[in-house]
């Protein structure tokens, strides 16, 4: 299949990105808005490059965690486009702090955005693909979701979390035709949060978030017998499938 058939496969598809605003979020955006997608971000911050973006492109200024703002911005898309067909939950932050030094708020802050907030947009958007008996989410996960790490016990916690509520979730929607599939990175990646959190190693390799975009382009067209109910590796599949998504 070339490039330029994939790319109509996309036209009119409805995609609702969190954390649009930089980072892996907005290059995924920007990916399936580049291929005729209708493309419908959120985000707390604005988007500083929203002039590369298409005319069809729409934002909407939330924070994840809030359910009856992110209740109303997917009424207003069912509204007027029917139907969301793919889920991608980019949100997420990041802090280090040892357990004696993370305070209550301090824990509930990244819960609420990393985990709560990808709960949200799946109970608002996964019942609309049951009906619809199709669609894709996409929720992002990282190498924490696996491994503990040195004085990240919140953000490892939400992250296991997040594998959790997808596996849970594949459960629920796999006789819907809904695929569900958690993703990381797989290579160091230039984003808002990597610039706090990357050594300087880390630096000297990091990548533009727009070269793993082809895996999140990939996931985002599966069936329910393709690849699906699995932790990917964003670096791994975008190597194997980038030449499907080049567009000519």
């Amino acid at each position: 299949m070339g490039g330029e058939l994939l790319h109509k496969k996309f036209k009119d598809l409805n995609i609702l990105v969190t954390g649009v605003s930089s980072g892996i979020g907005y290059a995924v955006a920007k990916a399936y808005d580049e291929r005729g997608a209708n493309v419908f971000g959120v985000d707390i911050n604005k988007i500083k490059n929203s002039k590369k973006l298409s005319g069809k492109f729409n934002f909407f200024n939330c924070e994840v965690q809030n359910y009856n703002k992110m209740k109303e911005i997917v009424k207003k898309i069912i509204k007027k486009n029917k139907r969301i067909d793919i889920l991608i939950n980019c949100a997420g932050i990041i802090d280090f702090k040892s357990i004696e030094n993370s305070s209550i708020h301090f824990w509930k802050q990244i819960i609420d955005v990393n985990l709560t907030g990808t709960f949200i947009s799946c109970k608002i958007i996964a019942p609309l693909m049951k009906k619809n008996k199709k669609g894709s989410i996409i929720n992002v996960s990282s190498r924490a979701a696996k491994f503990g790490g040195f004085n990240e016990t919140a953000y490892c916690a939400s992250k296991f979390g997040v594998e959790g509520l997808s596996r849970s979730l594949y459960e629920e929607c796999k006789k819907y035709n809904v695929v569900v599939n958690t993703i990381t990175p797989g290579t160091p990646i230039k984003t808002s949060m990597s610039k706090k959190t990357y050594s300087k190693e880390k630096k000297k390799i990091w990548k533009d978030p727009q070269i793993i975009t082809p895996a999140f382009l990939h996931l985002g067209i599966q069936s329910k017998n393709g690849i699906n109910n699995k932790y990917v590796n964003a670096w791994d599949l975008s190597k194997r499938v980038k030449d499907k998504y080049i567009i000519t």
